[in-house]
């Protein structure tokens, strides 16, 4: 089942960690890339913290054929610039903040989202899920967390899932901007739940995050692409990604 409700104002942050393959980056990006999002500061002060490494690369915003990022160059701790490999623009200086990694408290993080869907918190970083936390259960379903839904990585996501579950499984997204209509008809032939942050939470100003329907709500919610929903028939997960490798 596909679960998605189009109100929400902090896609930003849902949007920009599906993009981040560690869920880290220099500061400069975080700000940069959520500025503008009233809850920045909230989500910077419970959930992000900062490691013991400089970034050498930044994204570069200025637009030309090239698109490659610039070159962080520490002149000194007060002279820290970065300067374009193609000599298209001017060097953008920095403060040495701006190029210091920060990286998502991921447990608190995760511990945060449990609360608000009412999901006993038992979290591990299960080895045979690569990309996947596993975060609890709800009400005897178990849930899991995954921020990467490119296609290709996404089949094999759901299929080491599905193998291992053989049981319906409630698996949290980021957001569902690469979510096709295939992947919504696996999920709900096999009485599986998606759940898209972006479009079911919402960050309050205390940094807790309030649900806008209970998973129970959810879970309950009916797919029109699947009527089959419910009855319990397994979709082999090979017609899955065949139809998911066939597309790209």
């Amino acid at each position: 089942m596909l679960l998605r409700v189009d109100n929400m104002s902090d896609r930003k942050i849902w949007t920009y960690l599906e993009e981040l393959p560690e869920q880290e980056a220099a500061w400069r990006e975080w700000s940069c890339r959520l500025a503008g999002w009233n809850r920045f500061n909230t989500f910077y002060t419970h959930y992000l913290r900062v490691e013991n490494n400089r970034a050498n690369f930044l994204e570069c915003t200025t637009p030309c054929e090239h698109g490659c990022p610039r070159q962080i160059v520490e002149n000194s701790p007060s002279d820290i610039v970065a300067v374009c490999p193609e000599v298209k623009a001017i060097p953008l200086q920095l403060k040495f903040r701006d190029i210091l990694i920060y990286s998502i408290r991921r447990e608190i993080l995760h511990r945060a989202l449990c609360v608000s869907l009412n999901i006993k918190y038992s979290a591990d970083r299960r080895t045979e899920h690569v990309h996947v936390w596993h975060l609890g259960d709800h009400s005897g379903t178990e849930v899991y967390i995954t921020y990467r839904t490119a296609p290709a990585v996404f089949a094999d996501t759901i299929s080491s899932l599905y193998l291992s579950q053989q049981k319906p499984f409630i698996l949290m997204v980021p957001t569902v901007k690469n979510i096709t209509p295939e992947i919504q008809q696996f999920f709900a032939k096999n009485n599986s739940t998606l759940l898209s942050m972006a479009d079911e939470l919402h960050l309050q100003s205390d940094g807790s995050f309030k649900s806008l329907r209970s998973i129970s709500e959810c879970m309950k919610s009916c797919n029109p692409l699947c009527p089959q929903a419910g009855q319990n028939t397994m979709l082999p997960i090979e017609a899955y990604k065949y139809m998911v490798y066939n597309d790209l």
